[in-house]
This record gives C-alpha cells, sequence and structure tokens, in this order.
C-alpha cells in the first residue's frame, strides 16, 4: 500500500502539471468578477492561462478563470442583416485576429488611370470605394485575394460595374459579376451600426498604401468632428497614403466605423476617414446616386446659371435671359 501512494500521487502531480499549447486558438476567457477577454490562447495548465493580445502577453492565474470557451464574436448573432450590407456591434479582439477575419474582404480597385482600394459588403460582390478613385472612369477591374493551403493567390476580376456614386460624400458603390464570385469564396464586412468610434479609440486600416498590397496600419482615434468643406470627417494618426483611398477603417471590435478617403502629402502624419453613418446613409438611399455611363464624371450634373446680358432689365423672365438673340 505504501508503494502505491507515492505513484498514484507521482501521476496525479504529472496531470496537473501538464502544460498544453494551444497555436493560434481563439477563445473566450470568463474571469472572477465578470471580466472576459478574448484573444489568442498561447498556453494552458493548472496554474495560469498565457493569453496573446496581440500588443503584449498576459498571464492569467488560473484560479481566477471561471470558463474557456470558443470566440463568441463571431459576426453570426449578433449582426443585422440589409439588402447588400451588414450592420451590427461585434465584441473586442486582438487586432491579429481581426485582420485574419476581415482582412480578405479588402480588394483593390483599379481603373485606366490609377488605383485605390475597396472592401466587400456582401456576398452578392457589392463593395464600397471612394468616389475620386473610379472618377470619369468606365472600366473598373477588382483584385481578390483568396486564402489558399500554400498562401494566398490573387484574382483579377474584370467585369465590374459601378452602382451608384456621391461625389460630394466622396463614396461610390460598386458590384462584380456574379459570374465571377460564383466559385470563390467572398468574405464581406459589418459595418458598426452606430457612430461608435471615440477618441482615443484604437482604430486600424487595411489598403494598398503606394501599391503595397494588403498592408496594415494601426492608430489612435484624434477627433471624430473634423470639419473640412462643412463635411465631417473622423480623424486618425494611422498612415494612410495614396492607394489607401476607399478602404475601410476598423475599431477595435472589426466593424468599419470609417472610409479611409484623405492621404495628402500636405497633411503630413494626419489621415481623415467618411463616417460610417455617413456610408449607412449613402447606401440606404442610393437610388437618389444612381450611375449614369453617359455621365461618367460624377452622378450629379450642374448647369451653369442664367446669364443675363448688362442692356436686360432685371425683371425679365429667367427663360428670356438664358435666351441667346441673334
Amino acid at each position: 500500500m505504501n508503494k502505491i501512494v507515492p505513484a498514484i500521487l507521482f501521476l496525479s502531480f504529472a496531470t496537473l502539471s501538464e502544460t498544453r499549447t494551444h497555436a493560434d486558438e481563439v477563445v473566450t476567457v470568463k474571469l472572477a468578477g465578470g471580466a472576459q477577454v478574448t484573444a489568442t490562447l498561447l498556453q494552458r495548465n493548472d496554474d495560469r492561462v498565457v493569453l496573446d493580445l496581440g500588443h503584449e502577453v498576459v498571464t492569467v492565474d488560473a484560479k481566477r478563470v471561471l470558463s474557456i470557451g470558443g470566440p463568441e464574436h463571431q459576426p453570426e448573432g449578433q449582426t443585422r442583416e440589409q439588402d447588400y450590407y451588414t450592420l451590427g456591434r461585434l465584441d473586442e479582439a486582438p487586432v491579429p485576429e481581426l485582420v485574419k477575419r476581415f482582412g480578405d474582404a479588402v480588394v483593390t480597385v483599379t481603373t485606366p488611370v490609377g488605383m485605390g482600394s475597396g472592401f466587400i459588403i456582401s456576398n452578392q460582390g457589392h463593395l464600397i470605394t471612394n468616389y475620386h478613385v473610379v472618377e470619369e472612369s468606365l472600366k473598373v477591374k477588382v483584385t481578390v485575394f483568396q486564402r489558399k493551403k500554400q498562401g494566398y493567390e490573387k484574382r483579377q476580376l474584370k467585369q465590374v460595374k459601378i452602382l451608384a456614386m456621391n461625389p460630394l460624400r466622396d463614396l461610390a458603390l460598386l458590384q462584380i459579376d456574379k459570374d465571377e464570385i460564383a466559385n470563390l469564396d467572398i468574405k464581406h464586412v459589418v459595418i458598426a451600426e452606430k457612430s461608435t468610434a471615440r477618441v482615443g479609440d484604437l482604430v486600424f486600416a487595411i489598403g494598398n498604401p503606394l501599391g503595397l498590397e494588403r498592408s496594415v496600419t494601426q492608430g489612435i482615434v484624434s477627433s471624430t468632428t473634423r470639419t473640412m468643406g462643412h463635411l465631417r470627417f473622423i480623424q486618425t494618426d494611422a498612415s494612410i497614403n495614396p492607394g489607401n483611398s476607399g478602404g475601410p477603417l476598423f475599431n477595435s471590435r472589426g466593424e468599419v466605423v470609417g472610409v479611409v478617403c484623405a492621404g495628402y502629402s500636405f497633411f503630413d502624419g494626419l489621415a481623415f476617414g467618411i463616417p460610417a453613418t455617413d456610408l449607412v446613409d449613402f447606401l440606404k438611399h442610393r437610388d437618389a446616386y444612381l450611375f449614369d455611363p453617359t455621365q461618367p464624371q460624377n452622378g450629379v450634373k450642374y448647369f451653369e446659371p442664367p446669364f443675363r446680358k448688362p442692356d436686360q432689365e432685371p425683371n425679365e423672365s429667367l427663360a428670356e435671359q438664358a435666351t441667346v438673340k441673334e
């Protein structure tokens, strides 16, 4: 009997001390006191739980852990499907995990005169970019990135339609032909349901600055009420360069809170995005901005005001003023 007990104790100690590693496994850890952390699980044993938050590694005392389960921040169940886009409020997650989940929805938009970024908002191939990216263009190509076992594969899609444009708010709605995406695994983003961006919040952008595809830059919200030309913008210190235009600006939950629109050289370190509330307004009222291929320069036609010659009387009708006398 005396020989058996030490053996049993030894086996129990070995079992309790076993360290398990979990490569790239994202979990939700509920702690005593009601706190909850979603992060990549690096290590777990009966003494501690080691989590990768993206910007630092945290060790949690196992006694404080109530449960460890799968990620509870998946878009399903916390989103609201619209006609061709998705609104929602997700749970926070590490930036690397958010990039992995939503990065494939970011695309490259190319025209005969330049290129920019864009992001897919529906499984039907609808996508958003800036108006100035496709301005005065009828021929638009979109490059998507498909994740394969051996790495990423680029696919250039040439059948792309421009559906709507709002030149004042610098937004454009495009759609890839359904036949071209029939055999592709299309990912789409989730747009923030409300204006949730706050000064100091972490944000990150994914795009193609200077043609460098799938670049990720991170910063904070510097201001949510920056006004230029009577239009409101989100100001951020995330690095934005030409080529980022039209790409998404994500928050720490992976929701799109803005559309990157300005990386002008004279701003030197400042960048701006169109708030998600304006994007949703554009999508809801897209019928007011329908694209006319006979007027590719914009979705709105401005006419010159009536001209009155110096010798005409002020009380003449506008029709008479606009008539050119022979």
